[in-house]
């Protein structure tokens, strides 16, 4: 695992600029690789590529980085874990191939050299990647087919500059990013910056499944990988759970392969009781296993996690975590956040106690939810889409149920009066039960200037639709869909990255192997959800080999937010609210007590919060806005 950097140029420029710009880059991610560090600049002063190391597989200077082919004309930056580069490696060295060393690393040079971009289909794993090409002048930058690693780049005339992180793009001295109005409104309506946007203007997330190609100064995108389409039926789900075990059995042997001491985030629900138990089944016989405490107990999983540690003969970390321990790591925590998000904070802990017990990789369970319709989501959105269409068809029922839901206000009457003048579609469905605020809450409680116009222009419809184009018709389904674009891959995904890396921590996702993301992905909706309780057909699959009380209470490892707010967060929130260039005094005062009284969510309050702090520690102060 590593961080990786990089600037292309075109015309060429001056080498030594370039490689200058490659070293702040590198240096700027450090935390996502410790163990080793290098710089590669090309003679000709076209590119020039960087590289911080986590050593996990061959942990020998063969698996330095920049790594660069014997001929001298190709070289590649990479970031990742490909869990069949052994097999990958036996055909490469039946073709004759010379291999100096064991990493994954030399067989992605390899097979690049033999394939070209191709080779991406070959890769089963978790990566972002950069290849610079001499012979033919090309930059090349790609990523995994789930956007488990992040990739972001800036073009701007000929020049290219990319990194895994923005704050690296912004240490290259060699662009000017202020912060993005549009990406920070629709993070206060989605609760993350929804791709391929930022939080910074002038800053591209490369998307899922893609290579990007820069020759002559111009980017060409291509994708390699798509979800797979829905297969007709019901199916049987007797042959649905034989394969999704056997997959799943697959993809949790494979993310073993490690040359350092591995452990698993073990909450109390199914999905991370099964990565042990398939552990356990692939005969690793030492795991160790960790977990995150609370005082309140009805939040707390501590107690599922212990038991299930017990069934299993973990070596079991449990770590609690009170209101005190987040105010005082606040700081370091919004620092770690390279785009403001309502989420990570259970990942930043969890990371932590595991990487100080010396444990490199962690396995965790994401991907479960969104494969297995484990979230309300599954329940609710399909339900407000009828709901939708049902006002739909009569007209003259809008204007009376709006003036209901105003008279009325709840935790999501806004949400849902704003619906009613939303065309009745899976994506707006969506919106109205995933989102935050709805577009008046947002634009009310905004100080007048570029934060509050943007809020009044941003179309979160058209921004979710956007991560999904092709959704299917089946209601249950176009919400898995829309859960692994949007959900998992703009908040989980990129959260689990940076706050993971923030500790020099490798997590893996066995769930979001691609062998069985194409399965479980393409069921329909009838068996993976309608009528069933959440995950059936996980628990299913799995048989005995997860006891019957794992994720019988399903608290989704939520922090206890809201009772935190009203206590020892309570100072340093109310600080970051009275931010007057960012927020309405009168519309947060509103805001408090809509929240104390139950008619409004806890989160409304966090996200605005969570700006106010990100704002000033990461893009420069309110104040940058207007600049």
């Amino acid at each position: 695992m590593c961080g990786i950097c990089g600037v292309y140029q075109d015309p060429a420029g001056d080498p030594a600029q370039l490689e200058g710009a490659a070293e702040r880059m590198t240096a700027c991610l450090v935390h996502r690789g410790p163990d080793d560090g290098g710089v590669w600049a090309d003679p000709g002063g076209r590119a020039a590529l960087g590289n911080r190391r986590l050593a996990i597989i061959d942990l020998s200077p063969a698996g330095h980085q920049p790594m660069v082919a014997a001929d001298g004309d190709v070289v590649l930056t990479y970031n990742g874990e490909i869990y069949n580069f052994q097999e990958l490696r036996e055909g490469l060295v039946a073709s004759g191939y010379p291999f100096r060393g064991r990493s994954d690393t030399e067989v992605i040079l390899a097979l690049y050299l033999r394939e070209g971009k191709a080779m991406c289909r070959r890769l089963r794993g978790m990566f972002a990647l950069a290849i610079w090409d001499g012979r033919s002048r090309e930059l090349l930058l790609a990523r995994d087919r789930l956007g488990i690693k992040p990739l972001y780049y800036a073009m701007r005339g000929g020049r290219c500059v990319f990194a895994q992180e923005i704050r690296a793009i912004r240490a290259s001295g060699l662009l000017s990013l202020p912060p993005n109005p549009a990406a920070l409104a629709a993070f206060l309506r989605l609760g993350s910056v929804p791709a391929p946007m930022t939080a910074f203007a002038g800053v591209e997330e490369l998307p899922p499944a893609h290579v990007l190609t820069i020759r002559d100064g111009r980017a060409t995108p291509e994708r390699y990988w798509e979800l797979p389409a829905l297969r007709a039926g019901a199916g049987d789900p007797e042959t649905a759970a034989e394969v999704i075990r056997e997959r799943l059995r697959s993809a949790v042997a494979s993310h073993l392969v490690s040359d350092v001491p591995l452990g698993v985030f073990l909450s109390g629900g199914m999905d991370s009781a099964a990565i042990v138990a398939l552990m356990r089944d692939a005969g690793h016989d030492r795991i160790r296993t960790f977990s995150i405490t609370f005082p309140e107990r009805e939040f707390d999983e501590g107690g599922d996690a212990a038991r299930l540690a017990a069934y299993y003969q973990t070596e079991h970390t449990a770590s609690e975590v009170r209101g005190d321990d987040l105010a005082a790591d606040l700081d370091g925590i919004v620092a770690a956040m390279d785009q403001p998000t309502v989420d990570g904070i259970n990942t930043y802990y969890v990371s932590r106690v595991t990487r100080r017990s010396g444990t490199i990789v962690a396995l965790s369970g994401l991907g479960g939810d969104e494969l297995f319709c484990g979230y309300p989501s599954f329940r609710l959105t399909p339900r407000v889409l009828a709901w939708q269409r049902a006002t739909g068809r009569i007209a003259a029922a809008r204007p009376v149920l709006a003036a209901a839901l105003a008279a009325v206000p709840s935790r999501r009457s806004a949400k849902l009066r704003e619906s009613l003048g939303l065309p009745p579609t899976i994506q707006s469905a969506y919106l109205t039960v995933r989102g935050l605020m709805s577009r008046e809450e947002t634009v009310g409680v905004l100080a007048p200037g570029p934060l509050s116009d943007a809020a009044r222009d941003f179309d979160a419809v058209a921004a979710i639709g956007a991560l999904a184009p092709d959704t299917p018709a089946d209601p249950v389904a176009a919400t898995g869909v829309l859960e692994l674009r949007g959900y998992m891959h703009n908040q989980l995904l990129r959260d689990t990255d940076v706050m993971s890396m923030a500790h020099s921590l490798e997590v893996r996702v066995p769930f979001l192997d691609h062998p069985l993301v194409e399965y479980a992905a393409a069921l329909p909706g009838q068996l993976r959800a309608d009528g069933h309780a959440p995950k059936w057909l996980l628990r299913k699959a799995l048989g005995t080999l997860v006891p019957e009380t794992a994720g019988a209470v399903k608290r989704g490892f939520t922090f206890p937010l809201g009772r935190w707010l009203n206590g020892p967060l309570r100072p340093r929130a109310q600080d970051a609210l009275r931010d007057v260039r960012l927020f309405r005094p009168a519309a947060v005062a509103r805001l408090q007590h809509q929240v104390a009284r139950g008619r409004a969510h806890w989160s409304r309050l966090w996200v605005l919060v969570v700006l106010s702090e990100w704002m000033r520690a990461v893009a420069g102060g309110s104040e940058a806005l207007a600049g």
